[in-house]
């Protein structure tokens, strides 16, 4: 394995993917890329809407650069990725365009209705990424 991307949200699982992902990039001496994905549900040209949009561009490299820390402080390095789009589609071709072994991501393990209704990003992951794909789950 060459290269690792790790995909995050900002969730409580976050930190246990970035620890994951570190661990195996460590094993097999592979390149760590960190991708955040801000969904792009947002209508251009309003001005409220144009500087929440800053605020969460903003909050993103934060955690992006919090997550790169945290790699670093692990003994790892990472390259970090903001994105924009629909975060399954954007993880997958990340993953995709920068030639990754392993995609890691966590998964909250989210009720059958609720998933039903707001879908899974690990779920779109794992069904549509040519790229093997590990999900981590609250306690592991």
């Amino acid at each position: 394995m060459k290269k690792i991307l790790a995909a995050v949200d900002g969730s409580p699982l976050t930190h246990n993917v970035i620890m994951a992902a570190v661990e195996e990039a460590r094993c097999h001496g592979a390149e760590l890329h960190i991708v955040h994905v801000l969904e792009n549900a947002w209508a251009e040209g309003d001005v409220a809407r144009e500087l929440a949009i800053r605020d969460l561009e903003e909050e993103a490299a934060s955690l992006l650069s919090s997550m790169k820390a945290e790699a670093e402080a692990q003994g790892g390095e990472a390259v970090l990725h903001l994105l924009r789009g629909h975060p399954g589609d954007r993880i997958v071709d990340c993953a995709i365009d920068i030639g990754a072994d392993m995609v890691v991501l966590g998964s909250l393990g989210r009720s059958q209705v609720k998933r039903m209704i707001a879908g899974s990003v690990s779920t779109f992951v794992v069904t549509h990424c040519p790229i093997t794909t590990m999900v981590v789950k609250p306690g592991s």
